[in-house]
């Protein structure tokens, strides 16, 4: 299995930073490489939420249904594979001084023979997404006007619906 981990300080709360990884409508936005992130169940966000997710690495796009296993707001998401390839990862948020560190792990596992070789050099694109997604997260917080929007409430849904 191939284990990754990458992590950044982002000059802002973890609630901020949070607010951003988690809302699956801006994933594509922050998330290299990712081709696909699209719902696969009633839930978008929190517990039991599925995503059919793939990445290209490469000439190839890759990934398959993974379902959120972990969800602590403010503090964590992770995920595992239910089908393609053999995956599980992580973002994890803690406060530091300066801001935010935000930590991403990505572990993928592939069948097959030469799978090992495979890994390898999948895991070089993989971990440069891994990268450029962190810069690319502390950019759109750091740097661009449109700040992170937190989860909307039901009430909140309403009354921008009544406001129209």
């Amino acid at each position: 299995m191939k284990r990754l981990h990458r992590s950044l300080l982002i000059d802002r709360e973890p609630g901020a930073v949070f607010a951003l990884i988690s809302d699956p409508e801006r994933a594509s936005e922050f998330f290299v490489g990712l081709t696909r992130w699209e719902p696969r169940s009633r839930r978008r966000r929190g517990l039991g939420a599925r995503f059919k997710v793939l990445m290209r690495v490469g000439s190839i796009e890759a990934g398959g249904l993974v379902r959120i296993t972990g969800w602590r707001p403010g503090e964590l998401i992770e995920w595992e594979s239910e089908a393609g390839i053999t995956q599980r990862g992580r973002w994890a948020i803690r406060p530091a001084t300066g801001g935010t560190e935000l930590h991403l792990q990505i572990e993928f596992e592939l069948e097959g023979p030469g799978s090992w070789l495979v890994e390898s050099i999948a895991g070089r694109v993989v971990g440069r997404n891994m990268t450029a997604t962190l810069l690319a997260v502390r950019r759109m917080l750091e740097f661009e006007s449109r700040p992170a929007r937190p989860p909307a409430t039901a009430k909140a849904k309403a009354k921008a619906k009544a406001a129209r």
